[in-house]
């Protein structure tokens, strides 16, 4: 097989502005939309229109090799989350949601002890904030270094732009990340935007802000630094884990590489932090435990599964999922980010919930090997919010079960003809 002749530094700068150039206008029609809502069918056309931009060029991306790239990759990222930063968040509330938890906190009350709609937090409710806390009967679900950032951003900037503004600076530093892991890893970013400029994730985390980079920043440094700084690597996994508790997934992937120091520090902080979150968050109308047992959208897998061995069974499976492939790659040696990323696929695809944001966990770490299937059910998940239209439903839309078969099935499809084309080359 031929190697693929790379192009010259000007050659492969000037490719990848304009396919930088195609996405930054994409963005800038989808920022110039009057309602993102009233108008999904032309914000869906155009998330899609920037996401075959980003399919053609991960064939070029191979052939790319300029200097200054994980500056340039940054810069676009910025550019195109810019575009979007100043509308207030349409297709989904739960930005709503940590505005009220960072309020409430600033406020000297712990955010676990009451539910929006207590009357002991009567003093805390105003006209724009409130009313749009979503499950306001349910205490927060959210775990305690997600909380503090909630905190913080409040302290910084009050109300929704300070909130987006934390979420992005959080997402630009993981682009940041992913870059330079790309280039110390095969001596080129340009992978990395598979994830940096993939336009869900600037929809759902400029345009939306939704928490996921705060959690996915320091599991990128936990395995940026497993290797060369394990104690700072421990205490990156310990914070990703106690803002969202997926990253739990990748303890045994990180743990072959950690001194003895770094898995003990690993291990009491997130032991300690997660103890105390379980406690403080359990119990009645419990956010995290209505989340656990009950809630359900955009699964396909687990339907199936809940449907054979019954709901609580389907539940306990898909939760195993991730740590057992982790566990099961661990020991057979494999590659930290290759078997992260086959773990956290599969516990997405098991789970009995996938917003289109999770889709983040997959995803983040696509700059190992872009992949156009994965790219595919990123672009398909956007009909989540409706199928080219505002549901009537509006915020109580799910995805009818044939419209999941296309979102799921052709993504398989696509990625079972390259595997043949492949196996046949």
């Amino acid at each position: 097989m031929t190697r693929t002749a790379t192009l010259s530094p000007g050659r492969s700068l000037a490719e990848s502005v304009a396919v930088a150039s195609v996405l930054l206008a994409c963005f800038v029609a989808v920022a110039s939309l009057r309602s993102w809502t009233a108008q999904l069918g032309a914000l869906q056309m155009l998330a899609w229109a920037g996401c075959a931009v980003l399919a053609a060029a991960y064939a070029r991306l191979p052939r790319w090799h300029a200097r200054r790239d994980v500056a340039t990759i940054v810069a676009v990222a910025a550019l195109l989350r810019l575009t979007v930063l100043h509308r207030p968040p349409e297709l989904s509330d739960d930005l709503w949601r940590y505005v009220w938890d960072g309020r409430v906190t600033l406020a000297g009350v712990n955010p676990y002890a009451h539910a929006p709609a207590d009357t002991a937090l009567a003093a805390l409710r105003d006209g724009v904030v409130h009313p749009r806390v979503n499950h306001p009967s349910l205490r927060t679900i959210y775990p305690p270094v997600a909380e503090a950032g909630f905190a913080l951003s409040q302290r910084l900037s009050a109300g929704w732009p300070g909130m987006k503004a934390w979420i992005v600076l959080n997402d630009l530093a993981l682009v940041w990340a992913l870059a330079t892991g790309c280039r110390r890893r095969g001596g080129s970013a340009w992978p990395a935007i598979a994830y940096a400029w993939n336009p869900l994730f600037v929809i759902e985390y400029a345009g939306s802000g939704h928490l996921e980079p705060v959690a996915l920043l320091p599991l990128a440094l936990a395995i940026l630094w497993n290797e060369s700084r394990p104690k700072l690597s421990a205490a990156c996994f310990a914070a990703a884990v106690l803002a969202k508790l997926l990253p739990l997934a990748a303890l045994p992937l990180l743990w072959r590489k950690w001194n003895a120091a770094a898995r003990a520090i690993a291990v009491a902080v997130s032991a300690a932090g997660l103890a105390w979150f379980v406690r403080e968050a359990g119990g009645p109308s419990s956010g995290l435990e209505a989340y656990a047992r009950t809630w359900r959208n955009n699964a396909l897998a687990f339907e199936a599964l809940a449907r054979a061995l019954g709901d609580p069974a389907a539940r306990a499976i898909a939760t195993a999922v991730p740590f057992a492939v982790a566990a099961w790659l661990a020991w057979r040696g494999a590659e930290t980010l290759r078997a992260l990323r086959a773990s956290l696929r599969a516990g997405l695809l098991a789970a009995p919930v996938l917003h289109p944001w999770y889709l983040g966990w997959a995803l983040a770490w696509d700059p190992v090997a872009p992949s156009l299937p994965w790219l595919l059910l990123c672009a398909l998940s956007l009909l989540n919010y409706g199928v080219l239209a505002p549901p009537v439903e509006g915020g109580n839309f799910h995805l009818p079960l044939a419209w999941r078969c296309l979102e799921y099935g052709a993504p398989a499809l696509l990625a079972l003809a390259l595997y043949a084309r492949r196996k046949s080359a």
